[in-house]
C-alpha cells in the first residue's frame, strides 16, 4: 500500500458499467503516517507492557513468599505463647505452690499484726 490514503471516484466522462482501471480517478486526502515511527511507537509500547506485565508478576510472587514468611512466624508466636501460658498455669497450681514453700522453708504465720493508720488532718 502506498504512503497515502487515496479516494476513487468514478470518471463521470466514460461509460456507466466499464470496469476499466482508467475510470477511477486517484485524489489525495491526506498522508496516512510515517509508518516507521509507528512501528517504534507500537514496539516501545509493547515492550513497555511486557516489562510492566513482569515487574507485576514478580512484585507478587515476592508479596507471596513474605506473606509466606509471616504466617510461619505467626504461626511460632502462637504456639510460643501457648507453651508459656501453659507453663504459667502449671507453677501457679497448688502442688508447685507447696513444692516451693517446702523447698524455700517457709513456715505458716499464727499470728497476725496489721498496722492502723491515723487520720492526718490537711491544712486548708
Amino acid at each position: 500500500m502506498s504512503k497515502y490514503l487515496f479516494m476513487a471516484k468514478r470518471n463521470k466522462s466514460g461509460p456507466r458499467w466499464s470496469r476499466r482501471f482508467s475510470l477511477i480517478q486517484k485524489r489525495t486526502v491526506m498522508p496516512i503516517f510515517n509508518q516507521g515511527a509507528f512501528k517504534i511507537i507500537l514496539g516501545v509500547f509493547i515492550i513497555s507492557l511486557f516489562l510492566g506485565y513482569l515487574i507485576q508478576v514478580n512484585a507478587l510472587a515476592t508479596k507471596g513468599y513474605q506473606i509466606k514468611e509471616l504466617e510461619k512466624k505467626l504461626n511460632e508466636l502462637n504456639q510460643a505463647s501457648a507453651d508459656l501460658e501453659l507453663e504459667a498455669l502449671s507453677l501457679q497450681s497448688m502442688t508447685q505452690v507447696k513444692e516451693k514453700v517446702e523447698h524455700l522453708g517457709m513456715v505458716t504465720v499464727s499470728e497476725s499484726d496489721y498496722l492502723s493508720m491515723t487520720p492526718v488532718a490537711i491544712a486548708r
